[in-house]
């Protein structure tokens, strides 16, 4: 990994902090010129695939994000036969498999942005049905809630990572315990109530989901694309505006700054209420270097990409103490992902143009 500058460095910090900021707003609290961001922006951009994504609340566009696990053991037919599954489906944005697991078995991890409706119902039939006999698979999945992104770059001098997850990262756990019930939750999307889909809506939204600040012309072009007759200007920028306030949520997607392992921890809750370790992870997902968080009724998830040294296992162990009877944790080392995409990867323009005629 080449070394990030100290001016990268700073501007990627601030933009971990608040990724909302404008390029001039960020020049401001930097005390430099918009001129000097902007070539700082370019650099990262092209060498390390910098971006403002948009966090999307699904409902709102009538899709929910339905996202799970299965286990077997090595070579599992069933578990093989899931995985083709997966990968055939046009739904499904990310499917990853385990290396190595704490629980000693095979896991495979999924996601997926399915329409309500028809879909929805043929989807979740399909998970049933590998539930049941003869494939009787070992599998937990549920409708997401919420999600997050997090990244903690005050503990990155911009060319090695601090995070600890030995005796300090237990500290750390140990410490939030006592005050789970009122620690704050920061920056986790709450994925509202579903609405009808509407197609205009959709392409909004995935033009936001890859660029939070898309501008009215690539969204007007996304909606000729999809068959729609594209408004004005000016009523494009003001529904894009109100799209950032009540449809997404702002984040910081980068590449090449030393975050070359998977982990994945899966959580499900064995009672009907959250569990002490599954408020937990939400409230301390800041304190790892990158995590994405996924919350639903019973499940958790906490994604997360890690330097190359940090001990998962030690950390898997830390965990698992916290989950205790009320929780089934597993840690695992995870591949790089066989399918991950996003949003605008599971929209067809063909049936958006349908749908608005």
């Amino acid at each position: 990994m080449k070394s990030l500058g100290p001016g990268e460095l700073k501007v990627l910090r601030r933009l971990a902090i608040d990724p909302s900021l404008r390029k001039a707003d960020l020049a401001q609290e930097l005390g430099v010129t918009r001129s000097a961001v902007t070539q700082v922006w370019q650099k990262l951009e092209k060498e390390r695939s910098l971006a403002i994504r948009g966090s999307l609340d699904y409902g709102r566009l009538g899709y929910l994000l339905i996202f799970g696990w299965a286990c077997g053991v090595e070579n599992s037919d069933v578990l093989d036969k899931f995985s083709g599954w997966l990968n055939s489906s046009s739904f499904v944005t990310r499917m990853t498999r385990s290396i190595m697991s704490s629980t000693m078995d095979v896991r495979v991890y999924f996601e997926a942005v399915v329409p309500v409706g028809s879909s929805e119902d043929w989807f979740s039939s399909q998970l049933t049905r590998f539930e049941k006999r003869p494939y009787s698979l070992n599998l937990k999945w549920g409708i997401a809630s919420s999600v997050s992104h997090n990244m903690n770059l005050g503990i990155f001098n911009g060319q090695s990572w601090s995070f600890s997850n030995d005796f300090r990262f237990l500290a750390s756990i140990d410490a939030a315990k006592g005050y789970v019930e009122v620690l704050p939750v920061v920056g986790m999307m709450d994925l509202g109530d579903v609405r009808g889909p509407d197609p205009a809506d959709i392409v909004y939204g995935y033009s936001i989901s890859e660029n939070y600040y898309t501008t009215a012309r690539d969204v007007e072009e996304n909606l000729i694309n999809a068959g729609l007759d594209p408004p004005t200007g000016r009523t494009i920028r003001r529904k894009l505006k109100r799209f950032r306030r009540e449809v997404a949520q702002p984040y910081l997607d980068i590449d090449d700054i030393g975050l070359n392992r998977k982990l994945v921890v899966s959580l499900g809750d064995v009672g009907p209420k959250e569990s002490q370790l599954s408020r937990l992870l939400k409230a301390q997902a800041t304190v790892f270097p990158k995590a994405r968080v996924i919350s639903g009724s019973n499940l958790t998830v906490l994604d997360l990409e890690v330097p190359p040294q940090v001990d998962w296992l030690t950390m898997s162990q830390i965990l698992s103490g916290v989950a205790g009877k009320t929780s089934e944790i597993c840690t695992f080392i995870a591949n790089d992902n066989e399918i991950e995409k996003r949003f605008e990867s599971v929209i067809s323009l063909s049936t958006l143009a349908r749908r608005s005629s």
